[in-house]
């Protein structure tokens, strides 16, 4: 690491070198590969600004402003609720999640968020408690959260709620956003908030209960993914987070397809930076591969 970046990384503690990059080179034209963490307890931007200062654009899986959080909340509020996960965890269980997610189901007053920032969905993502309406507390506010949302939205604003007490503030996705329009870049979103909506609806309702009910698991488990991921050991982190709901087929293979196919003409033309989640890398690194390009996984990006 170059002195510069070494007094960098000395002033701000909190930022971290990314190692979850590839560059992705053929014909003379080069791109940039990122897998991103949703949802992180460190921050990343002085490597997503060199990555960004190579690059003309930047793709995202899809739209990450705060109206579109809204309208993901509005879908997952929407039809039957989702006590039947409810139903299936005992007493113990209940009150661990209580516990956890305190800031959920606890004292109203203990959580507070800025309105107006967005983020993005799959797993570590980006809270999405704030633009969910609070209403009256009632005796039991576990199980009326399970009753007026759908399993997923129920399941990821309880994730999103421990991982907030943690002390996880940051989002690779959304600092990686926030920069592009700092930076002037072209943005281009992959998917239709519509589109994502449709694959959250297909996570296996067993995966989220057995996540669910491994709830005294959740510190091991969060702890070994930051650690793996700040070393940018993808093949490791794939398979330590295999049990996380949204490691399933609907969510990764079949998404990995439809990135893959719309990020072509980006990349066909060079200068992109391609924003994915990092369980999608490995799909997406080898449909490159297959296509003739050269991927080299970046520890380190230079100025």
């Amino acid at each position: 690491m170059k002195p510069i970046d070494r007094m960098r990384y000395y002033i701000f503690p909190g930022e971290k070198p990314l190692k979850t990059v590839w560059r992705v080179e053929k014909n003379g034209k080069i791109n940039y590969l990122i897998g991103t963490a949703h949802f992180f307890p460190y921050h990343f931007r002085i490597s997503l600004k060199k990555i960004l200062r190579r690059s003309k654009r930047a793709l995202f899986e899809g739209p990450l402003d705060s109206q579109s959080m809204e309208k993901v909340v509005a879908y997952g509020s929407q039809g039957e609720g989702s006590l039947e996960i409810y139903r299936s965890l005992d007493s113990g269980t209940h009150q661990e999640i209580r516990r956890r997610a305190d800031s959920l189901f606890g004292n109203p007053q203990a959580f507070r968020v800025s309105r107006g920032k967005g983020g993005s969905l799959f797993g570590d993502s980006q809270t999405l408690l704030q633009f969910i309406p609070k209403g009256e507390k009632p005796s039991d506010p576990l199980e009326a959260h399970f009753q007026r949302l759908r399993p997923w939205l129920a399941f990821f604003s309880i994730w999103t709620s421990y991982l907030k007490g943690k002390g996880w503030s940051g989002s690779v996705d959304l600092e990686a956003f926030e920069l592009s329009k700092k930076l002037a870049k072209e943005i281009h979103f992959l998917e239709t908030i519509e589109e994502q909506v449709r694959v959250l609806e297909q996570i296996p309702v067993e995966r989220m209960t057995r996540f669910l009910k491994n709830v005294d698991r959740w510190d091991e488990y969060s702890e070994s993914y930051v650690r793996v991921y700040l070393q940018g050991e993808l093949a490791n982190w794939m398979s330590g987070t295999s049990d996380f709901p949204s490691r399933c087929t609907p969510v990764i293979d079949e998404r990995d397809r439809v990135f893959y196919r719309r990020m072509t003409p980006f990349i066909e033309e060079g200068e992109s930076a391609v924003f994915l989640g990092a369980p999608h890398l490995h799909g997406v690194n080898q449909m490159l591969e297959a296509d003739g390009y050269r991927v080299e996984h970046i520890l380190e990006m230079e100025e």
